[in-house]
C-alpha cells in the first residue's frame, strides 16, 4: 500500500465526495487505505459534513423553493395594492384530535394572501388582530378575501375575511410594515 500525502489525500477526498456525496466514511477509508478516524479528521479539516448531513442537505436542495409571496391555497384573483382572493379546501392533515381544522392554517392562508396583495419584497406582520369565529372541518371550502384599507408611511393596513358557505369563519386585520 502506497501512502498518499495528506494534502493530496485532502484534494482527492474532496473530489470523491463531490462525485458521490452519498459515499460513507468506511468506503472512503478503504479507498484511501487509511483509518475511518483519519477520514473523519480530513473531512473536518475540509469542512465537509458527515454523510447524514450531506444527505439532508441534498434532500432540502431538491425541494421546490416557495416564493415569499406564495399563497396557502389557490390564488384566484389579485389586484396588487387593492384586493385578492384565495381558495383553500380543508384536508385531513389540517385537523386536530377533535377533527377541527387548526387555526394556524387559517392564519397562514390570511397572512400569505396579505403578502401576495401587497407584493412587498421585504415586510413583516407588525400587528395581527385575528378572530377565529366558527369551526372548520375537513372538506370545507374556504374563500379568503383580502382588502388593503389604508397606507401610512411604511405601514399597510389589510383586512382579511375567510368564509365557508358565505359564513365568516375567520377574520384578521394586519398591519404590515415594509422593510425597504
Amino acid at each position: 500500500m502506497v501512502r498518499i500525502a495528506r494534502d493530496k489525500r485532502h484534494m482527492l477526498l474532496k473530489k470523491r465526495i463531490e462525485e458521490n456525496p452519498f459515499i460513507n466514511d468506511e468506503e472512503l477509508a478503504d479507498e484511501f487505505s487509511v483509518s475511518i478516524a483519519t477520514v473523519r479528521l480530513d473531512r473536518m479539516a475540509l469542512g465537509i459534513p458527515e454523510l447524514r448531513i450531506r444527505i439532508k442537505q441534498r434532500a432540502e436542495a431538491a425541494q421546490p423553493r416557495k416564493d415569499a409571496s406564495a399563497v396557502m391555497g389557490e390564488l384566484v384573483d389579485c389586484t396588487v395594492g387593492k384586493n385578492a382572493i384565495s381558495i383553500l379546501t380543508a384536508t385531513e392533515d389540517m385537523v386536530d384530535e377533535a377533527r377541527i381544522v387548526r387555526s394556524q392554517y387559517l392564519y397562514t392562508q390570511a397572512s400569505s394572501l396579505t403578502r401576495a396583495v401587497l407584493n412587498l419584497p421585504l415586510c413583516i406582520v407588525a400587528v395581527g388582530n385575528i378572530k377565529y369565529k366558527q369551526p372548520v372541518t375537513v372538506g370545507d371550502k374556504l374563500v379568503a378575501k383580502a382588502e388593503v384599507i389604508r397606507r401610512r408611511d411604511q405601514k399597510h393596513y389589510v383586512w382579511v375575511k375567510i368564509r365557508k358557505s358565505a359564513k365568516e369563519v375567520f377574520r384578521a386585520k394586519f398591519i404590515i410594515e415594509s422593510l425597504d
